[in-house]
């Protein structure tokens, strides 16, 4: 029995070993720690992530200043080009050499409603340098190229003259699909002729 007592004393011995060693291995741990106090490390932490942000918040100040700058000279110059009428509300215009040899040029093409004209069209700048009396033909195009209106109309201007000049189409025509507009002008001559 005695020998029993000593093995079980002699494993009692090598937990209680055990005990201690983890014991003073927390303890050194523990020891190990920062000084400082959990409230300090939070305020630490916290002041962090606040630079974090306060960055953050800079960074999208400078660049979200510019690129808002950008957008709003994009804008201006869209709206400079449509009031020169560069864009041309968006049709592409497509003038054929008879123009130019009559002393013509179109500049501009716009839905006649938004003039304040009653009638279903589109209006034409037509810019004369020389005298002329013929007839002028629009073609009307669709985004696929086909043609979807037509209309002619007799025009007639003295030397260095400009005008808006109305080009009535059919009331089926849907002035939104008029994505490109072909002109041809006939002098009077050749207008008497057929």
């Amino acid at each position: 029995m005695l020998a029993l007592t000593i093995t079980h004393l002699e494993g009692d011995m090598d937990i209680l070993a055990l005990r201690c060693g983890a014991a003073c291995l927390l303890a050194a741990a523990l020891c190990a720690c920062s000084s400082k106090s959990a409230e300090e490390k939070g305020a630490d932490m916290a002041s962090e992530k606040i630079d974090m942000v306060t960055g953050i918040g800079n960074a999208l100040t400078d660049k979200g200043g510019k690129a808002a700058e950008s957008i709003a000279s994009g804008v201006g110059t869209v709206v400079k080009g449509v009031e020169r009428g560069a864009l041309k509300v968006g049709r592409k215009l497509n003038i054929d050499a008879s123009l130019a040899k009559a002393g013509l040029s179109v500049t501009r093409v716009q839905d006649a409603a938004a003039s304040g004209d009653d009638k279903h069209g589109l209006l034409a700048y037509v810019v004369a340098s020389a005298r002329v009396q013929g007839s002028l033909r629009m073609l009307a195009y669709d985004a696929l190229g086909r043609e979807i209106a037509r209309s002619s109309v007799p025009l007639t201007f003295g030397g260095d003259d400009a005008a808006y000049v109305g080009l009535q189409l059919d009331q089926h025509v849907a002035l939104g699909d008029v994505v490109a507009v072909g002109f041809t002008f006939a002098p009077e001559e050749q207008v008497a002729a057929k």
